[in-house]
């Protein structure tokens, strides 16, 4: 898989731009490219900061109802007795049950979906039931709670890091919360954020970069370079350590050695 399987060419290029206009690397996570087709339809959404459930790799044939379109999607993993667990490839299912612990209570489970017009208990997830849809077992979203406005949630693009090409070694964080969740950024955050979705016309960057909560470097990342060079990948945690070492540094991340105090709204650094 390269950045073009789940990244649009119209993504690449705004990465490509941004990377260079504010003169930083920006590190992506690679997503899933199953969302791919659903990025900018009418219908669909990118994953929020709230929804921690992850999106299924995956399309489904479920005996009696056929196939079902679900790769690429949020599912609802206690639906039917857990049979969207099926979505996910056996690599991917346990980190999908572990997040969904952490999402299922914002979802409500309506019986049946077509007699309401509105989300009860003022939430905004909700999941299709209607057996013969072809996104049966898909998790929606309304900003509005309407029903009728609910779109089917994909993955987002999870940014790594952003980091300043005048100083790649200090690394600053601020500890805030948003929609109910403890979050991180940098300092370049929403200049970047904003840049970046204004030009792919989706809000695909929902949330800061995982180097800011997690030293976890067991990952698969797409470099964009503050020269406009065209894109790099760093794959597993030996060679991103290295990238970290040389081109960055020696850049830590907040995680190692325990450096992880949450100082909500004061800025942190690790060096």
């Amino acid at each position: 898989m390269n950045v073009q399987d789940y990244m649009r060419d119209v993504d690449i290029r705004a990465f490509v731009d941004a990377a260079k206009r504010y003169r930083v690397w920006i590190l992506v996570r690679a997503s899933n490219k199953e969302a791919k087709p659903y990025i900018g339809q009418p219908g669909y959404a990118p994953k929020r900061l709230d929804c921690k459930a992850k999106a299924a790799d995956l399309d489904l044939t479920i005996p009696g109802l056929g196939a079902k379109k679900t790769a690429g999607l949020v599912v609802d993993l206690e639906l039917d007795n857990g049979i969207m667990k099926g979505a996910f490839s056996p690599k991917k299912l346990a980190k999908a049950e572990e997040a969904w612990e952490h999402f299922k209570n914002l979802r409500y489970l309506p019986e049946p979906l077509s007699k309401l017009l509105w989300i009860p208990q003022g939430k905004f997830y909700t999941v299709q039931r209607d057996r013969s849809h072809r996104h049966y077992g898909c998790v929606m979203f309304s900003v509005s709670s309407n029903i009728a406005a609910g779109r089917y949630i994909h993955s987002d693009y999870d940014l790594y890091a952003i980091v300043r090409e005048d100083d790649p070694a200090t690394n600053e964080r601020v500890v805030e919360e948003r929609l109910g969740q403890k979050h991180s950024r940098s300092r370049a955050f929403f200049d970047v954020q904003h840049f970046l979705n204004s030009r792919m016309g989706v809000a695909m960057i929902l949330h800061g970069e995982q180097e800011k909560f997690s030293a976890d470097m067991d990952d698969i990342l797409d470099v964009f370079w503050p020269d406009g060079r065209t894109p790099t990948r760093e794959a597993g945690s030996t060679k991103i350590a290295e990238f970290y070492r040389h081109t960055l540094k020696g850049r830590r991340l907040f995680g190692i050695d325990g450096d992880v105090r949450p100082l909500f709204g004061l800025w942190e650094t690790s060096r």
